[in-house]
Protein backbone atom coordinates (compact mmCIF):
# COMPACT_ATOMS: atom_id res chain seq x y z
CA UNK A 1 0.00 0.00 0.00
CA UNK A 2 1.28 3.33 -0.91
CA UNK A 3 2.67 5.76 1.98
CA UNK A 4 -0.32 8.12 1.31
CA UNK A 5 -3.05 4.95 1.48
CA UNK A 6 -1.40 3.92 4.67
CA UNK A 7 -2.09 7.38 6.64
CA UNK A 8 -5.31 7.57 5.37
CA UNK A 9 -6.17 4.08 6.34
CA UNK A 10 -4.58 5.24 9.96
CA UNK A 11 -6.69 8.20 10.55
CA UNK A 12 -9.55 6.50 9.83
CA UNK A 13 -9.28 3.91 11.85
CA UNK A 14 -8.64 6.09 14.54
CA UNK A 15 -11.36 8.55 13.52
CA UNK A 16 -13.71 5.70 14.22
CA UNK A 17 -12.07 4.75 17.24
CA UNK A 18 -11.61 7.76 18.55
CA UNK A 19 -9.68 10.42 20.59
CA UNK A 20 -9.81 11.54 24.13
CA UNK A 21 -14.07 11.47 24.13
CA UNK A 22 -13.59 7.93 23.96
CA UNK A 23 -11.62 7.06 27.16
CA UNK A 24 -15.72 7.20 28.65
CA UNK A 25 -17.01 4.51 26.98
CA UNK A 26 -19.83 3.82 29.11
CA UNK A 27 -21.74 4.67 32.31
CA UNK A 28 -23.47 3.02 35.08
CA UNK A 29 -26.60 4.72 36.68
CA UNK A 30 -29.28 4.53 39.26
CA UNK A 31 -32.91 6.44 38.82
CA UNK A 32 -36.04 7.27 40.37
CA UNK A 33 -39.12 6.53 37.69
CA UNK A 34 -42.59 8.22 37.20
CA UNK A 35 -44.84 5.58 35.41
CA UNK A 36 -47.96 6.27 33.65
CA UNK A 37 -50.80 5.75 34.02
CA UNK A 38 -50.01 7.46 37.85
CA UNK A 39 -53.04 6.35 39.62
CA UNK A 40 -52.05 2.73 39.05
CA UNK A 41 -48.30 2.97 40.07
CA UNK A 42 -46.05 4.44 42.38
CA UNK A 43 -42.83 5.61 42.23
CA UNK A 44 -40.08 3.14 41.08
CA UNK A 45 -36.32 3.08 40.48
CA UNK A 46 -33.74 0.91 38.77
CA UNK A 47 -30.35 0.74 37.66
CA UNK A 48 -29.02 0.81 34.08
CA UNK A 49 -25.20 0.04 32.63
CA UNK A 50 -23.99 1.27 29.01
CA UNK A 51 -21.78 1.29 26.53
CA UNK A 52 -20.84 3.29 23.38
CA UNK A 53 -19.14 2.45 20.55
CA UNK A 54 -17.68 4.45 17.45
CA UNK A 55 -19.15 7.58 19.69
CA UNK A 56 -22.58 7.47 18.37
CA UNK A 57 -24.10 4.02 19.01
CA UNK A 58 -24.66 2.81 22.57
CA UNK A 59 -26.17 -0.45 23.96
CA UNK A 60 -27.98 0.06 27.24
CA UNK A 61 -28.95 -3.41 29.75
CA UNK A 62 -31.69 -2.14 32.23
CA UNK A 63 -33.54 -3.41 35.55
CA UNK A 64 -36.27 -1.68 36.91
CA UNK A 65 -38.52 -2.16 39.82
CA UNK A 66 -42.19 -0.41 39.93
CA UNK A 67 -44.35 -0.56 42.85
CA UNK A 68 -48.38 -0.83 42.32
CA UNK A 69 -50.69 1.92 43.96
CA UNK A 70 -51.97 -1.08 46.03
CA UNK A 71 -49.47 -2.71 48.17
CA UNK A 72 -49.93 -5.92 46.72
CA UNK A 73 -49.29 -5.16 43.24
CA UNK A 74 -45.52 -4.28 41.42
CA UNK A 75 -44.16 -4.75 38.75
CA UNK A 76 -40.17 -5.86 37.58
CA UNK A 77 -38.91 -5.33 34.25
CA UNK A 78 -35.09 -6.39 32.55
CA UNK A 79 -34.49 -4.34 28.70
CA UNK A 80 -31.96 -4.21 26.44
CA UNK A 81 -31.62 -1.39 24.26
CA UNK A 82 -29.69 0.10 21.10
CA UNK A 83 -29.59 4.00 21.20
CA UNK A 84 -28.50 6.27 18.52
CA UNK A 85 -26.33 9.22 20.84
CA UNK A 86 -24.39 11.56 18.91
CA UNK A 87 -22.48 13.56 21.68
CA UNK A 88 -22.71 17.13 21.68
CA UNK A 89 -19.85 18.68 24.16
CA UNK A 90 -20.91 17.61 27.50
CA UNK A 91 -24.30 16.87 26.22
CA UNK A 92 -25.24 13.49 24.79
CA UNK A 93 -29.32 13.34 23.59
CA UNK A 94 -30.00 9.92 22.73
CA UNK A 95 -33.33 7.77 21.43
CA UNK A 96 -33.61 4.46 20.15
CA UNK A 97 -35.32 0.86 21.01
CA UNK A 98 -35.75 -1.43 23.77
CA UNK A 99 -37.10 -5.04 24.48
CA UNK A 100 -36.80 -7.04 27.26
CA UNK A 101 -39.05 -8.97 29.58
CA UNK A 102 -41.91 -8.35 32.22
CA UNK A 103 -43.50 -9.46 35.63
CA UNK A 104 -46.36 -7.97 37.26
CA UNK A 105 -48.29 -9.57 40.16
CA UNK A 106 -51.04 -8.46 42.07
CA UNK A 107 -52.26 -10.48 44.80
CA UNK A 108 -51.86 -13.73 44.07
CA UNK A 109 -51.95 -13.04 40.27
CA UNK A 110 -49.22 -12.63 38.08
CA UNK A 111 -48.03 -12.10 34.18
CA UNK A 112 -44.76 -12.30 32.87
CA UNK A 113 -44.60 -10.95 28.87
CA UNK A 114 -42.60 -8.51 26.38
CA UNK A 115 -41.87 -5.33 27.12
CA UNK A 116 -40.94 -2.86 23.93
CA UNK A 117 -39.94 0.74 24.43
CA UNK A 118 -39.27 3.63 22.48
CA UNK A 119 -36.70 5.82 23.88
CA UNK A 120 -35.57 9.47 24.19
CA UNK A 121 -33.57 11.04 26.59
CA UNK A 122 -30.21 13.19 27.26
CA UNK A 123 -27.38 12.50 29.29
CA UNK A 124 -24.77 15.33 30.57
CA UNK A 125 -21.47 14.42 31.50
CA UNK A 126 -19.27 16.07 34.00
CA UNK A 127 -15.84 14.61 34.50
CA UNK A 128 -16.75 11.39 36.35
CA UNK A 129 -20.54 12.16 36.95
CA UNK A 130 -23.42 11.41 34.58
CA UNK A 131 -27.04 12.47 35.06
CA UNK A 132 -29.72 11.80 32.72
CA UNK A 133 -33.05 12.27 32.10
CA UNK A 134 -35.16 9.91 30.15
CA UNK A 135 -38.87 8.79 28.34
CA UNK A 136 -40.16 5.84 27.54
CA UNK A 137 -43.37 4.77 25.70
CA UNK A 138 -44.12 1.29 26.69
CA UNK A 139 -45.54 -1.84 25.01
CA UNK A 140 -46.08 -4.42 27.22
CA UNK A 141 -47.03 -7.86 25.60
CA UNK A 142 -50.92 -9.27 26.06
CA UNK A 143 -53.12 -8.26 28.63
CA UNK A 144 -51.00 -7.07 31.63
CA UNK A 145 -52.44 -7.09 35.08
CA UNK A 146 -51.97 -3.20 35.66
CA UNK A 147 -51.65 -1.01 32.58
CA UNK A 148 -48.70 1.19 32.01
CA UNK A 149 -47.73 3.05 28.79
CA UNK A 150 -44.90 5.16 29.48
CA UNK A 151 -42.09 6.20 31.97
CA UNK A 152 -40.71 9.25 32.77
CA UNK A 153 -37.10 8.89 34.77
CA UNK A 154 -34.05 10.93 35.98
CA UNK A 155 -30.86 9.62 37.59
CA UNK A 156 -26.88 10.19 38.14
CA UNK A 157 -23.89 7.65 37.89
CA UNK A 158 -20.87 7.48 36.93
CA UNK A 159 -19.08 7.36 33.70
CA UNK A 160 -16.03 5.11 32.79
Amino acid sequence: MPRAGRVFFVICTLSLVGGPASLHAGDATVFAAWPSPSDAWGRGYGAALSSTWFQVVSFEAEAARIPGETPDGNMTSFTGSALLAPPIGFLTPYGGLGIGLFRQTLGTLSDTGIVRASILGAKVKLGLLVVKVEYRKLGLSGTPLIPMDHRLSAGAGISF
